[in-house]
């Protein structure tokens, strides 16, 4: 190790600056005047390699422009080669685990020899009787992605539905094929005719599509699925994303493994649907692989004995020597490639196998029905009628989902509100008649009841008998009726919190915010609300006990707000409200946080929702987003009226109510829902008995 060794030329891949939309080859140059010794420093713990295969990657795109903040990645420096992952050999090495002659794979240099001083990211080479340029692809990074995202974040099962975006590229090849080994049926996306014949006829895929020939990527996607999609593996994003978001089918499962529309524009196109994705109770989640690199070499078992057997397909696009890096980059991301975009340098080979047969798998089906949620209108005093006043009136429709049952068309579960017929909500209601077992004359009950004196409620599974009356019987409106109920479940099921995690509520002193905040509470976590008066801050603060809180409306730079109240980052997000806060809690998450989708109130009013831009974040910071509705956990209510009822007693817990006399005042209470004039739980007396 003290012997200096041979010193030689070493050309390198060096980006000239930060790059903003399409990245141009003129963005790169070869540096050919850079040398390298071939032996390494006494006392170094590296290793040195003679780089044999480069893989070209989309996530590298994100690292060639100016990263700020806090990131689990660093943006490629002028004055060092760029870095992705590659097949190399090793020359020599300071590190225990590596010695001479050694092939490994990992992350190193565009360069032809790289002195790796990090080779705990190194995986070392044990099979040879596979091309080694395998390890860059169907053994290396994009195939432990494909597996780890299908397997571990989607969950598959037999029969289900899956789609695939970009399907044709080094992940989306694979997936297909993973979803085909779990008897799913199978559609992926591509942008050519000859990549869409690959992915049907190579990679066996049920049916796909060239994404540039529709015009409507929400009607194709209702063509190749028509019962809904069970899970979508997302490469791409954007507009495409929002397409799958409304032909999703209930708790179906989105992983975010690369949004490769999204990179090179200047400003992202926003994902517009995330209504549905509460509706639909979706679960969309951000992952990184190397979270999951522990299990790699199980991964390679499985996978190598497929190889070996012909039962999976895997194609290359191998372009060759280091002067070929910037075009093979370029074409990347113009989609010029074929398969995996990887390139040979002509330094060193092995003998190899041949190329194999390959088989295909056969489909399964699922099935549901999908529909559209369209804008609605904005809610005034106006809307509403008092139809003995105005029986020809066009009735107006307000809301128990924000205004979703204003929608002129609605998702599936959710239904629409009928013109000429009395609105419906949630309400506590004396039962004067019974034709129902479980239900007699006198009982109370708390339930889905008409907005008028009196009602004929022909779906009582709906209701619940109330059994204790030592509380306020408007309780079961709030706190002991589904806003409750929906805070727990959506906090306890969704969120999963753990003792000292740090949790933000948007519009936190509402009927349900109130009393998540006090739920973290119980849980030992720092808790901290927005909400848009003075009057809700104190409240939060002097009267729920939260940690701290702020007025939205006096912020300039939500982003800014969030970052002063949480330095080290939200563990738990709660969101009610959506849009521009949203947007800004997603940059201050913690890696691996959680955001429960329970209300999008900043969204129901416009004609046009805001896009959520930073979905790159959800995938960097392997975010968690999932949209619930209280009714899939009815079954734990009894539980929760225990433990709550208890405390409620005890004076353990606060609950605020705003109240309106009569059912004349129903119109101003619900436009002042939507305005923020409530101060707590809203509630409208009917009658007082």
């Amino acid at each position: 190790m003290g012997e200096r060794g041979l010193e030689v030329r070493n050309k390198q891949v060096i980006l000239k600056n930060y790059i903003t939309g399409y990245p141009k080859e003129s963005d790169f140059y070869i540096k050919t005047d850079a040398t390298i010794t071939l032996k390494l420093p006494q006392d170094s713990n590296g290793v040195l390699v003679k780089n044999l295969y480069l893989s070209c990657d989309p996530y590298m795109r994100h690292l060639m422009q100016e990263i700020k903040g806090p990131s689990v990645f660093s943006s490629y420096s002028a004055s060092s080669p760029i870095t992705g992952h590659g097949v190399a050999k090793v020359l020599d090495s300071g590190h225990p685990e590596f010695k001479k002659s050694d092939l490994v794979w990992g992350i190193t240099g565009f360069e032809e020899y790289s002195i790796i001083t990090t080779p705990d990211s190194l995986f070392k080479i044990e099979h040879t009787d596979v091309p080694l340029s395998y390890y860059t692809g169907i053994l290396g990074m994009p195939g432990f992605a494909a597996y780890a995202g299908f397997f571990e974040v989607c969950a598959p099962k037999k029969g289900e539905r899956v789609f695939i975006s970009a399907a044709s590229g080094a992940v989306g090849q694979l997936v297909g094929q993973y979803a085909k080994w779990m008897g799913c049926y199978v559609v992926g996306s591509a942008g050519s005719k000859e990549k869409v014949d690959m992915l049907k006829n190579k990679f066996g895929f049920d049916d796909a599509f060239n994404y540039k020939e529709e015009l409507d990527l929400d009607v194709a996607l209702k063509r190749y699925f028509p019962e809904g999609i069970d899970i979508d593996f997302e490469n791409v994003g954007g507009k495409m994303l929002d397409a799958v978001i409304l032909n999703m089918r209930n708790h179906g499962r989105i992983a975010l493994c690369g949004l490769i529309s999204q990179y090179n524009l200047d400003k992202p196109q926003g994902v517009n649907n995330f209504m549905v994705a509460i509706y639909k109770r979706l679960r969309i989640q951000g992952f990184l692989i190397f979270d999951n690199y522990p299990g790699y070499s199980k991964y390679l078992d499985v996978v190598l004995s497929y190889i070996r057997d012909g039962k999976i397909v895997y194609v290359e696009d191998i372009a060759e020597g280091i002067e070929s890096i910037p075009k093979a980059l370029v074409g990347l991301f113009e989609g010029r490639n074929v398969g995996k975009q990887k390139l040979h340098l002509e330094i060193f080979r092995e003998k190899l196998l041949g190329r194999m047969a390959f088989l295909g798998l056969s489909p399964a089906n699922g099935k549901y029905l999908t529909a559209l949620i369209t804008a609605s209108e904005a809610l005034t005093n106006a809307d509403m009628i008092d139809l003995e006043e105005e029986p020809d009136a066009r009735a107006a429709l307000a809301t128990w989902f924000g205004t979703s049952r204003m929608h002129k068309m609605c998702v599936i579960d959710i239904l629409c509100w009928a013109n000429m017929q009395p609105i419906t909500g949630y309400g506590v209601a004396k039962v004067l008649d019974s034709g129902h077992p479980e239900f007699k004359k006198g009982d109370l009950v708390w339930g889905i009841t008409g907005f008028e004196e009196y009602s004929i409620i022909t779906t009582v599974e709906s209701l619940f008998k109330i059994e204790h009356t030592d509380v306020p019987l408007s309780y079961y409106t709030g706190i002991l009726g589904m806003p409750g109920f929906a805070a727990y479940a959506g906090f306890f099921e969704v969120c999963a919190p753990k003792k000292g995690e740090r949790v933000f509520i948007s519009a936190a002193s509402g009927a349900v915010g109130q009393l998540v905040g006090q739920f973290a509470k119980w849980m030992g976590c720092y808790v901290v609300g927005s909400v848009g008066s003075k009057e809700k801050v104190d409240m939060l603060k002097n009267k729920f006990g939260f940690d701290d809180a702020f007025n939205y409306k006096e912020e300039l730079d939500l982003d800014v707000a969030l970052k002063r109240y949480f330095p080290e980052g939200i563990d738990i997000n709660f969101e009610n409200v959506g849009g521009k806060m949203l947007d800004a809690v997603i940059l201050n998450m913690k890696n691996n946080g959680r955001i429960a989708l329970c209300g999008l109130i900043s969204q129901y009013n416009l004609d046009k929702p805001e896009g959520v831009n930073n979905f790159t974040v959800v995938i960097y910071k392997r975010l968690r987003i999932q949209g619930f509705i209280v009714f899939d956990y009815y079954p734990g209510y009894s539980k929760y009226l225990d433990v709550v009822l208890s405390y409620i007693r005890d004076g353990k817990i606060v609950y605020v109510e705003d109240i309106a006399e009569g059912i004349e005042s129903i119109p101003k209470a619900l436009v002042g829902l939507f305005e923020g004039r409530n101060v707590g739980k809203q509630v409208v007396v009917v009658a007082r008995e």
